[in-house]
């Protein structure tokens, strides 16, 4: 079969990277509503709820983040199929990504339901560990739905199929706000549980999302040429274990990026309460701004990938050069809503009317300067990762997330913290100095990978 090499112009492709990116964006910022949904709802309870479901919620996606970088390999594996007119191995990806989403799942599961436990080792007050320990627990039972779900996102957005995605998640957090309200202050006739009730009904929505996906999936005709077997019926080890190869890096280092982030928490926690909420507003700010460069890296991981599978380096720039300026773009105008409104924001999360939440509103706005800082050079450097994976280098971005976001980054930030004195702000400094460094990097080593591929493809 002969594939053509042509690249589509920019703004053809910008249409199919848009296309791609808005359902997902869509998506992405109703998965994080959902956390966020928790901690709106949860905080009218006080401070301490807040603390441990912001808390809590962060460790969640951490652990998650574990499988999600297994499988999201799947939707390079599959588009460099499609790109290369290989029908049978754009199923193949599929099927294999559902059985190391569900093996995936089972070590996730136990981390999060020893999660209160673990955190019980820090010097966190003992009543928001009992609390973190209570919402986890009901919160584990979420974890493989939660998977199977990323793993049939990556594979029909790699087929370019990604309009439902959004419908689906957009649906769900409005079901999960009515769920959350009624279990957490017992509304309807249901009884009052607190934190258990907001993770009770979070659960219940993961459960409801995935079986709303494989519904799609099975009975939609967008799919009848390359539909997968929801429950695989063959064991193909060698892409399993291609799938692993490639996606554990991923997971280590969504594991330092969002480690840091939670690292940075139990830092800030170790402070005072009334900081740890703070932190925890911010982060949310920062969780969901970050949506569409989350949503824009998938995109180009998959467009990246299909032109590599079509033989065109030319369109792999484009396609990552094109998701580049809209990151930029978008990251920049989230930034500017946060240093023009970090009140209001705050006010979304607290009632900053009620003088016992004076303090966490004062935090929370110093601390907005710098979180705009590094909302605007993570979103870029999330989309520049994902290219270099959709070039199959998962390894190039593990060590530079580690250089930038550990050792730059945390380790300037606890010092500045603690050793200098500069409390939460010392902090941020670091954080922001070390997202910028691995900046730097993560843009260099892409450059090289795609001089790298151009060879590689000229040679073949």
């Amino acid at each position: 079969m002969h594939i053509s090499t042509a690249k589509p112009t920019w703004k053809q492709e910008t249409q199919t990277i848009l296309g791609l990116s808005l359902p997902l964006t869509a998506a992405f910022v109703a998965e994080m509503g959902m956390v966020i949904t928790d901690m709106i709802i949860v905080g009218r309870l006080g401070s301490k709820e807040l603390a441990a479901v912001g808390l809590a919620g962060d460790w969640f996606w951490v652990l998650l983040l574990i499988g999600m970088g297994v499988i999201s390999i799947v939707g390079v594996i599959a588009a460099q199929n499609l790109g290369a007119g290989n029908r049978q191995g754009v199923i193949e990806a599929g099927e294999q990504g559902i059985i190391a989403a569900t093996i995936t799942s089972i070590p996730v599961t136990l981390c999060v339901w020893y999660l209160g436990p673990v955190l019980g080792m820090t010097k966190l007050d003992p009543e928001v560990i009992q609390l973190i320990t209570d919402y986890s627990r009901v919160l584990a039972f979420a974890v493989m739905p939660a998977l199977w779900f990323v793993v049939l996102r990556n594979y029909i957005t790699a087929l370019s199929r990604s309009a439902a995605i959004g419908w689906i998640t957009v649906a769900a957090l409005g079901l999960n706000i009515t769920l959350n309200y009624t279990l957490v202050y017992g509304k309807f006739g249901f009884p009052a549980m607190g934190v258990v009730g907001a993770g009770i009904g979070t659960t219940l929505v993961n459960w409801g999302m995935t079986g709303a996906l494989i519904v799609h999936v099975i009975y939609s005709n967008k799919f009848k040429t390359y539909r997968p077997r929801i429950v695989p019926r063959v064991f193909n080890g060698q892409l399993l274990r291609e799938i692993f190869r490639l996606g554990l890096p991923i997971s280590v280092t969504q594991l330092l990026s969002g480690g840091m982030f939670t690292m940075a928490a139990v830092a800030v926690g170790i402070l005072g309460a009334t900081t740890l909420a703070a932190q925890q507003i911010i982060y949310s700010v920062i969780y969901l701004a970050l949506s569409t460069a989350a949503a824009l890296g998938e995109s180009v991981r998959v467009r990246v990938a299909y032109g590599i599978g079509r033989r065109s380096v030319d369109s792999s720039s484009q396609s990552a050069n094109i998701s580049f300026v809209l990151a930029g773009a978008t990251t920049f105008l989230a930034a500017l809503v946060l240093w023009i409104m970090p009140g209001t924001l705050v006010g979304i999360f607290l009632d900053i009317s009620n003088p016992d939440n004076a303090a966490v509103l004062q935090i929370s706005i110093g601390l907005s300067v710098y979180a705009g800082m590094f909302i605007l050079l993570d979103g870029v450097l999330i989309v520049i990762a994902n290219a270099i994976r959709g070039l199959r280098d998962t390894k190039s971005p593990l060590w530079i997330s580690m250089a930038g976001y550990w050792v730059v980054g945390l380790g300037t930030g606890a010092w500045l913290c603690f050793h200098e004195g500069y409390g939460a702000d010392g902090l941020w400094w670091g954080l922001v100095a070390g997202v910028l460094f691995a900046n730097i990097l993560m843009y260099w080593r892409f450059i090289r990978r795609l001089k790298d591929a151009r060879h590689a493809l000229s040679a073949a």
